[in-house]
């Protein structure tokens, strides 16, 4: 059966009947309507503002974008600017333009692994109505269009088995693809060494060269403008985060058993069509015709890569780049035990089809008719917000949002500088982060959960703009703020309270402290409280003592802060100034942030 299935190459598969051709184009134009569905309002993740931020300023050592920088992805969306489209919906257009071409690239490239008619295409439309990859294709990510590239590049190169012009055409696609992202080469290795065995030595020759100036190119040009030394270091710090965060290496990572059905089975979680798809795929294996072998060596690579390397949270998105294997998969089961039947095989497909649609409809709508949260808080504060007077304080999770958005005010990255001195009255100042308030005077952007939670990555579904006389209230044993502006401060007594806002989780509580001791007869002992709990305790030895602590807090009701120093001063009785309050610690500045 291989070896008949490996002649067919040599010749081009059996023409399509005018009844076949009509479905496949009534296939294409009703996925290519659905398509208009997913188109988001706004962006929402944290990848989309960085490829948003690329568009003005390419620099992959400040991750504009991530590294490895996908340069041709990038370039192709400037291309797309220069029509007259934002950088937003420059973005969106090519993941619009790849989601449109879905049913007939997957469609022919079952039709050149010699896949029968029916069931290459319920593949394609399979793939294009899978919910992860149907809601993807509306936003500003390089998955969908990466994943039609590839399609197209491996549908060309088996069609160069007998056509040297395909041959030649698809190595140039898989080159482009490779630029749009590396992980693309690999899935395109193996469909490329098929194809380079029906063609002469020189064609072979010639197309390695195309594929290495091609992505040589795309990535040295990308070095070039973040600069060489920039770039390599880039990349050595990206790859040291995944291992020590996102791999199978971090310790905080669940076991690769526990993360397989992330990537395999629900990188989206609804049940029903988890359970078909994963059962036919399953019967897909299991027949084990050529094709599916070649299927699952072409894609096999990036399956492990994925399980292996890749952050299990995103595995809605991730999981995109293979899904052209689960789809052809699960195809080629369903048509297991139907053979004597079409009519039930186009029923079933249908009814497939139909399930996913309706279950993928409440979340296309929530995107398509809503603005993103992290959108609404930036778009509120442009709006109530004086740039020329207040400063914004940017929460980790919300850096690039602030970057792209509000670059005319005055903003402080939490995650770069120490945290704000949030009891100053004398400065306006609002605080952005990704967690909803309690606060009574903080404005609130949410996205209820629904549908939408169980097939996006479950971020950004609440974000907030505090102000930040909000964020601490400070109680009994502190005396009144002194300074100005970022130099404010308060000192303490021998004891004070204070109470912080509550978080869901642990938080992260840091304390710059200044201690008096130059006038203390001792070094202080220094204990600190949260909600009556001791949870940092330490002999001050030096003036300035910066502290950060990790501590599970509470959600339903504020968090009581209270510290204790065993040493205090009477600056005016020991003649040190006319100062005749008790000291024992001065409070620079305290942050209170969810531990993420």
């Amino acid at each position: 059966m291989v070896r008949d299935w490996w002649r067919s190459l040599e010749r081009a598969p059996e023409p399509l009947t005018e009844r076949q051709w009509g479905s496949v184009i009534a296939a294409t134009l009703f996925a290519a309507v659905s398509r208009f569905l997913a188109l988001a309002r706004t962006p929402w993740d944290w990848d989309e503002l960085l490829f948003m931020l690329s568009l003005d300023h390419f620099d992959v050592a400040r991750h504009r974008p991530h590294p490895p920088g996908f340069p041709l992805y990038v370039l192709s969306a400037k291309i797309i600017r220069k029509l007259g489209f934002g950088d937003f919906h420059s973005l969106q257009a090519l993941s619009f333009l790849g989601a449109i071409a879905i049913v007939p690239a997957m469609f022919f490239l079952c039709r050149e692994l010699r896949m029968r008619f029916s069931t290459s295409l319920f593949a394609a439309m399979l793939l294009a109505f899978f919910p992860n990859v149907w809601f993807y294709g509306g936003g500003a990510f390089s998955d969908v269009p990466s994943m039609t590239l590839i399609i197209v590049a491996i549908t060309l190169l088996f069609a160069g088995c007998c056509d040297e012009r395909a041959y030649l055409a698809g190595t140039a696609m898989l080159a482009i693809a490779g630029g749009f992202r590396p992980q693309n080469l690999a899935v395109g290795f193996l469909p490329f060494v098929i194809a380079s065995l029906f063609r002469k030595k020189r064609i072979v020759v010639s197309a390695m060269v195309i594929i290495t100036i091609v992505v040589g190119l795309s990535y040295g040009f990308a070095a070039w403008l973040t600069g060489w030394s920039e770039y390599r270091r880039a990349l050595q710090v990206h790859q040291a985060y995944i291992m020590r965060i996102d791999s199978f290496l971090s310790p905080i990572r669940p076991p690769l058993w526990r993360v397989f059905d992330d990537f395999f089975v629900m990188p989206y979680h609804a049940p029903a069509i988890n359970a078909i798809i994963g059962i036919l795929a399953l019967l897909g294996v299991i027949r084990l015709r050529p094709y599916v072998l070649v299927a699952l060596a072409a894609f096999g690579p990036l399956c492990i890569f994925s399980w292996l390397m890749l952050d299990r949270f995103s595995a809605s998105r991730f999981s995109i780049g293979y899904a052209p294997l689960i789809a052809l998969l699960a195809a080629d089961g369903l048509t297991t035990d139907t053979r004597r039947s079409q009519r039930l095989l186009w029923v079933l497909c249908a009814s497939v089809v139909i399930l996913m649609i309706v279950w993928t409809w409440p979340a296309l709508a929530a995107v398509r008719q809503s603005i993103a949260p992290p959108i609404a808080a930036v778009d509120w504060i442009r709006n109530h917000v004086d740039r020329r007077s207040a400063t914004i304080y940017i929460d980790t999770a919300m850096v690039p949002f602030g970057e792209f958005y509000l670059p005319d005010y005055q903003l402080r990255f939490v995650r770069e500088l120490p945290p704000p001195p949030v009891w100053t009255r004398r400065q306006p100042g609002f605080w952005v982060r990704e967690q909803e308030s309690r606060s009574p005077n903080a404005e609130n952007f949410t996205r209820p959960h629904g549908r939408l939670y169980e097939l996006a990555r479950q971020r950004y579904f609440e974000v907030s703009v505090q102000p930040v006389v909000d964020v601490v209230r400070f109680g009994s044993g502190w005396y009144w703020e002194e300074g100005e502006g970022a130099q404010a401060w308060r000192w303490m007594g021998s004891h004070s309270e204070a109470l912080l806002p509550s978080i869901s989780g642990d938080a992260r509580l840091t304390l710059s402290l200044y201690v008096p001791l130059d006038a203390l007869d001792a070094l202080p002992n220094v204990t600190v409280r949260v909600n009556g709990m001791v949870v940092d305790r330490f002999r001050a030895g030096l003036k300035n003592a910066k502290r950060e602590i990790i501590v599970h807090a509470r959600a339903d009701r504020p968090n009581e802060l209270a510290i204790d120093t065993d040493r205090t001063v009477v600056p005016a009785a020991k003649h040190l100034a006319a100062d005749a309050r008790l000291l024992g610690l001065r409070l620079n500045a305290i942050g209170w942030m969810p531990a993420r």
